[in-house]
């Protein structure tokens, strides 16, 4: 079973350069290779890829796809059986593929992907301030911020992913210690693009990565997809990376929450059940008319829902269209969210 290790880049060589350090002892001649897509390139980093790491296949994209669109570029320049994905702002254990490699063939050929365990980079303590914008926010509503004692705690990125019954994706476990098990109350609703393991054969029969989400949400789309045809989606916790959270972009900024908003609509109009739909489509009226008010804290600006808004009939009509190709059932919808999603 050959792998691909697909990482994409954008105008951050140095966490690049480190991934691909770190995957490097791990690459077997004819078994394991690595993909680098580079974003936007700059003919003088590919050079450099190129000579510092000439066992990387580089592919040079003369625009920024994203993450969605360069990872569909290279997982097809890849030739893996299975494609595996990192984050170029991540750091693989030295036995990441193997293990990642060893959990899904354990899976069975009815698992189409395996969600690794991603920790993040350094240690925390919890932020005696409560939330706020500097600290990150655990699923129970703690902060934490980085700390330099040693008295510090490792924290998870998470394992997979989970999905509420409003489309909303986050990680599981996110924030919970890294001696937790694999074992939390969210079900596992899919992967993390971020670090994960995909039958190639899976992926070419649900057609791959949607390159119109950029990104965000382009991992729970794919996820999803692959659970309506039918694949289960398992985990691999011994397979672990070290994240440096928000490495490639800003957490939390406009930009993130722009994205995730259109992004988590354009998955559930695709994806959804008729009920959801309606029920999510409800949801993001009644934020809207909030933060045009605004009423309490706002998730996007007007100048963005003046942006968002208009865009709907588009992301609807793309969405019926899709939907149509897929020709899911509407059953096979409502088994996936009674399933898998959190209540």
């Amino acid at each position: 079973m050959k792998a691909s290790v697909v990482v994409v880049d954008w105008k951050r060589p140095e966490l690049t350069r480190r991934c691909l350090g770190s995957l490097a002892p791990q690459c077997v001649a004819g078994e394991i290779d690595v993909v680098l897509v580079v974003n936007e390139a700059d003919a003088a980093d590919v050079e450099a890829y190129e000579r510092d790491f000439p066992d990387v296949l580089v592919v040079p994209l003369s625009g920024n796809t994203g993450f969605a669109g360069g990872v569909q570029a290279g997982i097809d320049a890849s030739s893996g059986d299975v494609v595996v994905l990192l984050n170029n702002d991540a750091v693989a254990a030295p036995d990441f593929v193997s293990r990642g490699l060893e959990a899904l063939g354990s899976a069975g050929a009815g698992t189409a992907a395996v969600a690794a365990r991603v920790e993040l980079d350094g240690s925390f303590a919890p932020d005696p301030s409560g939330p706020h914008a500097d600290s990150l926010t655990g699923l129970d509503g703690r902060g934490w911020v980085r700390s330099v004692l040693p008295t510090g705690v490792r924290l998870l990125n998470g394992e997979g992913i989970a999905v509420d019954r409003w489309g909303n994706g986050f990680d599981r476990g996110w924030l919970e210690p890294v001696t937790s098990g694999s074992e939390w109350p969210q079900p596992l609703f899919g992967f993390s693009g971020g670090a994960c393991f995909v039958r190639r054969e899976a992926l070419d029969r649900i057609g791959g990565f949607d390159g119109s989400l950029f990104m965000y949400y382009e991992d729970l789309d794919v996820s999803w997809r692959l659970r309506l045809a039918g694949w289960e989606i398992g985990s691999a916790p011994g397979a672990v990376a070290v994240h440096r959270h928000a490495g490639s972009s800003s957490s939390g900024s406009p930009f993130i929450k722009y994205q995730s908003m259109r992004n988590r609509l354009a998955v559930v109009l695709r994806n959804g059940s008729l009920e959801m739909v309606l029920r999510v489509i409800a949801r993001v009226a009644l934020r809207a008319v909030a933060d045009v008010a605004p009423v309490g804290r706002s998730q996007l600006s007007r100048s963005q829902w003046a942006r968002l808004l208009p865009d709907l009939p588009r992301l609807v009509l793309r969405a019926v269209s899709l939907r149509r190709r897929d020709a899911v059932p509407a059953d096979a919808r409502r088994r996936v969210e009674r399933t898998v999603l959190t209540r």
